[in-house]
C-alpha cells in the first residue's frame, strides 16, 4: 500500500472515492471547512477543488495503483465548524491553531475495510503534518466504548485507532462525544 498527497493531478482519484462515501458523497471533505450554520456558496466539489489546488488537504491510500482511501489533514485554523462545534472546538492549552493540525476525517470504501488502511493513513497523515510545519497533530474520533460505531459516524476514526498510534486523549466534552486527541513529537 502507498499513501500520496492528494495533489491537482490525482483529483480524478480523489472524485471517483468520493462517489463511494454513500450518504456522505455530497461532502467532499469540506463539512469541517464550512463555517457553522451556513453551507458554502458553490458547490461542495467546486470549493474542494480550489482548495486541492491551494495544496494538499490530504492522503490517498493505493493498493495496486487503485485508491482505496481517503484521509483529510491540515491546520485546525483550515476549520471553522470543528473548531467551534461542542465536541470538537481547540482545548485551552491547543496552541497556534495554524500549527496544531488535524486528522479529520477518513473513507475508505467497503471493500477496503477491515485491512489497515485508515491505521496506514494515519501514520502518513502525521508524518505528513510534522513535515508542514505542525507542532501537534490532533484527532477527534468516537470512542466506540461509549458511541456506537457505524461507517457514517466514525468517518473521524475510532479512539482506540488514534491511541495505538502515539496519541493521547486531552478533552471529552461529553460522555458520549467525540474525543479530542493529541500526538506530539518526541
Amino acid at each position: 500500500m502507498t499513501v500520496a498527497e492528494l495533489d491537482p493531478d490525482r483529483w480524478p482519484d480523489f472524485l471517483a472515492l468520493a462517489r463511494q462515501m454513500g450518504g456522505n458523497r455530497s461532502c467532499y471533505c469540506m463539512w469541517w471547512r464550512e463555517e457553522r450554520g451556513e453551507r458554502l456558496r458553490r458547490p461542495r466539489a467546486e470549493a474542494a477543488r480550489e482548495v486541492v489546488g491551494q495544496g494538499p488537504p490530504g492522503l490517498i491510500a493505493y493498493e495496486g495503483g487503485t485508491p482505496v482511501g481517503w484521509c483529510a489533514v491540515a491546520p485546525r485554523s483550515a476549520y471553522p465548524r470543528l473548531n467551534t462545534a461542542r465536541d470538537t472546538r481547540p482545548s485551552a492549552d491547543a496552541g497556534d491553531l495554524d500549527r496544531v493540525w488535524v486528522v479529520s476525517c477518513f473513507f475508505v470504501p467497503e471493500a477496503w475495510r477491515g485491512r489497515g488502511v485508515s491505521r496506514r493513513l494515519l501514520e502518513a497523515a502525521v508524518d505528513f503534518a510534522y513535515r508542514s510545519g505542525a507542532t501537534a497533530v490532533e484527532g477527534v474520533p468516537i470512542d466506540p466504548a461509549v458511541v456506537d460505531r457505524s461507517p457514517g459516524g466514525s468517518y473521524t476514526g475510532t479512539l482506540p485507532m488514534f491511541l495505538a498510534a502515539g496519541f493521547e486523549e486531552v478533552a471529552r466534552p461529553t460522555p458520549k462525544a467525540r474525543v479530542t486527541v493529541r500526538h506530539r513529537r518526541d
